[in-house]
């Protein structure tokens, strides 16, 4: 694999990483086979505004991994989304790991691992030792859960009959 460089967004990566978020999430969406025609508008209007904080709020840092020039990769930290504070007793000053995305063509090749690896050592710099994440989407439970073992809260049938939301909370001491 040839070199991976993780860093901060920049201004200049704006087009690109929402470029990158929606060939994942479009990608995401056909092979999950969701019916929800209005998922993808939420979604990716959720994650400009992620990209817009980034650049007006201290507490939510966007970073994206790199390679040969172009964006494969990108994740977020910021505080704990309302599903992860509303379900559990979360940690003062506590960090959600979110808004993590791999361009399709790039998955499985050690860019997500790589990107963990690379969050987690800004959690620690940051002199945290624990971070949030959460997942509603099935195929990214199943990769969370390879990654991060079971899950601290399953939230049966929240988005529907059979459909769960999972939540982490993870110490990276």
């Amino acid at each position: 694999m040839d070199v991976l460089n993780f860093r901060t967004l920049e201004q200049s990566d704006v087009k690109s990483l929402q470029r990158l978020f929606m060939e994942s999430l479009s990608d995401l969406i056909r092979r999950e086979r969701f019916e929800d025609a209005d998922l993808l508008d939420e979604e990716v209007a959720r994650l400009n505004t992620t990209i817009q904080d980034h650049f007006e709020d201290d507490h939510v840092q966007l970073y994206v991994v790199e390679q040969e020039g172009v964006l494969v990769g990108a994740g977020a930290l910021l505080p704990p989304n309302e599903i992860i504070s509303g379900h559990l007793e979360i940690k003062r000053d506590a960090i959600e790991l979110g808004s993590v995305y791999v361009l399709p063509r790039m998955q499985r090749k050690g860019v997500g691992q790589f990107l963990l690896e690379e969050m987690k050592r800004e959690i620690l710099a940051r002199e945290h030792h624990v971070f949030y994440l959460d997942a509603g989407f099935p195929s990214a439970q199943a990769y969370w859960q390879k990654q991060l073992g079971e899950p601290s809260l399953i939230l049966e049938h929240y988005w529907g009959q059979g459909a769960s939301h999972m939540i982490w909370e993870v110490n990276i001491k």
